[in-house]
């Protein structure tokens, strides 16, 4: 057992530097140019350029963690130490932990639960610094998804596809409408983010991490209101990342926490 969480937790650390080489970087751009993302960063717009300053990520793979430091948490929109970085490798390696004590013996479960929890949570971060959740995460994610759904212990195929098609009606109205009207309700990646959460987590499992995800949602909302109530326009919500923090405890937690409710609200 114990042998089991170090591997997993080595192999999370390992992964941690991949995941922020990718909250940092957007692929290239259809005029051939290398666009960036800006991480939350005082007085810039995400459209504004910042010189490279990323370190190698070839450097970066051999000291997870502590790697950081040498290079002073340097990125291309950071100067001196960014917290995020380590405490991104440890939060992946925390997840591959968690994996191995839910999931220990069952390896394709195991590998499969690490795979898509770092997605959401790579999202989620992504979303967090700039409002933005990449089709080049979500596409992939969903597709891989719904070919593995059919050999998941608690889920049918249909279970996959219903769930990924109720992930997208749920939020399609919202974007849809804010759209027309010109209003940050909610964006067009929130809609297929919840299609992924869909085909991943499947029909009832969905609802679950929807209702957490709405409910810390809500909860973040409030505070923020209550944080800048003095301002004119608030800042607006990074809605994928209470979403991902609802799927990851649903990923996890799901049938406990539905045995949990059917115990107290039911009996």
């Amino acid at each position: 057992m114990l042998t089991g969480l170090l591997i997993s937790a080595g192999a999370g650390l390992l992964l941690g530097p991949f995941v922020n080489i990718a909250i940092d970087r957007l692929p290239p751009v259809g005029d051939g140019e290398d666009d960036r993302w800006i991480p939350t960063v005082r007085g810039r717009r995400r459209s504004q350029r910042v010189p490279d300053s990323t370190p190698d990520p070839k450097a970066l793979l051999l000291a997870p963690v502590v790697g950081v430091l040498a290079f002073k948490g340097q990125g291309r929109s950071r100067k001196g130490l960014s917290i995020r970085r380590p405490l991104v490798d440890l939060a992946i390696a925390g997840l591959f932990v968690l994996s191995w004590a839910q999931f220990e013996g069952d390896w394709f479960r195991f590998i499969a639960v690490c795979g898509f929890a770092t997605a959401i949570f790579a999202l989620g971060v992504m979303d967090l610094e700039t409002n933005y959740l990449p089709d080049y995460a979500t596409y992939p994610t969903a597709l891989a998804a719904l070919i593995v759904s059919p050999f998941w212990p608690q889920l049918d195929y249909w279970d996959g596809v219903s769930g990924a098609a109720a992930g997208l009606a749920v939020f399609l109205p919202f974007a849809w409408y804010g759209s027309r009207t010109g209003r940050d309700i909610m964006g067009w990646g929130d809609v297929k983010f919840g299609g992924m959460l869909g085909a991943v987590l499947g029909l009832q499992m969905l609802i679950t991490g929807l209702y957490l995800g709405i409910l810390a949602g809500g909860i973040g909302a409030v505070a923020v209101l209550m944080v800048r109530r003095g301002e004119r326009r608030p800042k607006v919500l990074p809605y994928g990342t209470f979403l991902a923090l609802g799927g990851l405890a649903a990923l996890y937690f799901g049938r406990e926490i539905l045995d949990w409710a059917g115990d107290t609200f039911i009996a």
